[in-house]
């Protein structure tokens, strides 16, 4: 439950933060794809995540979408948690905003196309004790 009304997620999400590189590929056209863009990632479940960035439309393309919001646009990412193996996702934005600590940078929330289970892997992993034994 939330402050506002109920919880709407499916998946508990954990907090730490990850660096994300992503490109954005037109949903009218798919052979037009953004150049690399590097944010964070946080708010990561097996089913999505929020994206920090410092652009909403890399080399043009919007990052949700495209002309006149008629097609919604893709997000092919990359996720490099600290000292675990990087995973890939697909899939789109569902809502994107300011973001409020960072002035120029937006913040995304982004649907998974498919659930990743190395996500949720690392959520549980996040939440052990750090005094804990391997």
């Amino acid at each position: 439950m939330t402050l506002f009304g109920r919880e709407r997620r499916a998946k508990e999400r954990y907090r730490p933060l990850a660096t994300v590189v992503f490109t954005v590929r037109s949903g009218k056209d798919p052979g037009r794809v953004s150049s690399p863009v590097t944010g964070e990632g946080q708010d990561v479940s097996s089913m999505g995540m929020s994206v920090v960035t410092p652009r909403l439309a890399p080399d043009g393309i919007h990052i949700m979408y495209d002309t006149l919001m008629t097609y919604r646009n893709r997000i092919d990412a990359t996720i490099f948690p600290e000292g675990k193996p990087p995973v890939r996702v697909q899939g789109t934005v569902i809502w994107f905003r300011a973001a409020e600590a960072l002035a120029g940078f937006y913040i995304f929330g982004m649907r998974f196309d498919q659930e990743t289970p190395a996500l949720e892997e690392l959520r549980l992993s996040s939440r052990k004790d750090p005094g804990e034994g391997a």
